[in-house]
């Protein structure tokens, strides 16, 4: 047991990582549910111009991500990806006590590069570490303790708002508690994270063989991921999955005071400890051999989630008038509006957490190589990244909520049939064998060896039954 903990084991390096995203992208994640960023709900467009800054630096850096983190390696990049939290939360502070939106504009333009780093390496090593069998194990773990990260996030803001009825920012005690929490990231990874050449699995094997990697190959190969085409056909999927923080956030600010965004929010999180943990069961379970079907049976919960909660928010839009408000309702969750966006967040939480593992667990389902897959994880948080980009720039622009679900709606749709499509036609049971950097786990290859000759055993069989035996009747 204590063997399998080892810091050099791929779960234990995935399971740091999570830890990392727990310090940071889960906190940031509870500060933007708070209403469009953390400021004050009057701040929302200063909020919404900093997130597309954001976003549209983050995308430029995921799309080169695979390559500069097959040069740089994990460690350097989840070290340079951890620094521009802590800087991200204090322009929000100083904004939100100054009004000066210089500093948070910056700020957002810091977060925004380093940001890139963090998530391509999260993703690639969920990607890469992982057995084919422990793909989605992998990816809960990381959305579970990432998930955890904005509880802890959401419950400090609910204690400190519980008795605020007025709408208000964000106070100083929660800022603060935030940075601490942001900074702690910078260390972990420095003490914590390995190279992956070291990283050696429970039966003695590495996960893979790396060579050195040089610009220009990584670029070309970086290049024919993102023109691949089954890669294109999962660019809807990739492009909305994240966009549903975007949105609900933007609704709740507008529509709720503090205590009550605290409320949707913290719920908002939890559920994204609860969904990861059930899908799992799904898309790694034993009872259904098929990688493509478990990973069918996924897309097509989440998929009809998505459809069906879209489709009840702009229900909710219309019958409360939202886009006709001109200032902040600051509405309580004793008022009659509350139930009816308390379900959709919910249900929103369960598809940013849910079509997002589905979209990474068939990405992640295409090769094993793990240079390939920086290059696809980099893919995966530009196309992301660009969704909350567009996101932020609409909701900035002044385009109605309405519009904004319709247009999630749609992609939505379209994203599962690129799944689907992918799924069917580009996942296979396994690609053990198949790929020459790729080192197979001991289990399989003796479970080959094992069909092999049992294979060659009823051949043989096979060939005794046809000799002709005299005094035989055939």
């Amino acid at each position: 047991m204590a063997s399998k903990f080892s810091l050099y084991r791929p779960f234990t390096q995935n399971f740091v990582v999570g830890c990392i995203l727990l310090c940071l992208p889960g906190i940031y994640t509870a500060l933007t549910g708070l209403g469009a960023g953390g400021g004050q709900p009057s701040s929302a467009d200063v909020a919404n111009k900093t997130n597309a800054i954001l976003y549209g630096l983050f995308a430029l850096v995921g799309l080169f991500g695979g390559t500069i983190l097959n040069i740089l390696r994990p460690k350097l990049s989840l070290m340079i990806g951890s620094l521009g939290y802590p800087c991200y939360v204090g322009g929000l502070w100083y904004y939100d006590r100054t009004g000066n939106a210089w500093f948070a504009l910056l700020s957002g333009a810091i977060l925004g590069l380093t940001a890139g780093f963090l998530w391509t390496a999260a993703a690639y090593v969920q990607f890469s570490y992982a057995q084919e069998k422990d793909k989605g194990l992998y990816i809960s773990i990381q959305w579970i303790l990432k998930s955890i990260g904005a509880m802890i996030g959401s419950s400090v803001s609910l204690s400190l708002s519980i008795d605020q009825k007025k709408p208000v920012g964000v106070s100083t005690p929660v800022y603060i508690t935030f940075i601490v929490i942001h900074s702690s990231a910078i260390f972990i990874a420095l003490f914590f994270i390995v190279n992956p050449k070291k990283v050696v699995r429970e039966d003695g094997t590495h996960i893979a063989i790396f060579k050195p990697a040089k610009f220009w190959p990584e670029l070309k190969g970086t290049v024919a991921v993102m023109c691949d085409y089954k890669y294109l056909l999962t660019a809807p999927a990739q492009l909305v999955c994240e966009m549903a923080l975007a949105l609900v956030s933007s609704v709740n600010s507008k529509y709720f005071n503090l205590r009550t965004r605290s409320v949707n929010n913290f719920a908002y999180q939890a559920t994204q400890v609860f969904v990861p943990a059930i899908l799992v069961l799904i898309l790694d379970g034993k009872y259904v051999q098929s990688r493509r079907t478990r990973g069918l049976i996924g897309i097509s919960i989440m998929g009809t989630i998505a459809v069906g909660a879209s489709t009840g928010l702009i229900g909710w839009l219309r019958v409360n008038k939202v886009d006709s408000l001109t200032k902040p309702a600051g509405a309580d969750w004793t008022d009659p509006q509350w139930p009816g966006l308390f379900a959709c967040y919910v249900l929103f939480a369960a598809i940013y957490s849910g079509y997002q593992m589905c979209t990474e667990y068939t990405l992640s389902a295409t090769t094993n190589d793990p240079g390939i897959l920086a290059r696809v994880a980099g893919m995966f948080k530009f196309y992301s990244a660009l969704g909350m980009m567009i996101s932020f720039i609409m909701a900035g622009e002044g385009v109605s909520f309405l519009g904004q679900v319709t247009l999630q709606l749609v992609l939505y749709i379209l994203g599962i049939a690129g799944i689907v499509w992918a799924l069917v036609y580009h996942v296979k049971d396994s690609l053990y064998f198949s790929e020459d950097n790729v080192i197979v786990p001991v289990a399989v290859e003796e479970q080959k060896k094992g069909l092999e000759s049992e294979n060659a055993h009823c051949a043989e069989d096979v060939s005794l039954d046809e000799i002709d035996v005299p005094g035989r009747r055939l």
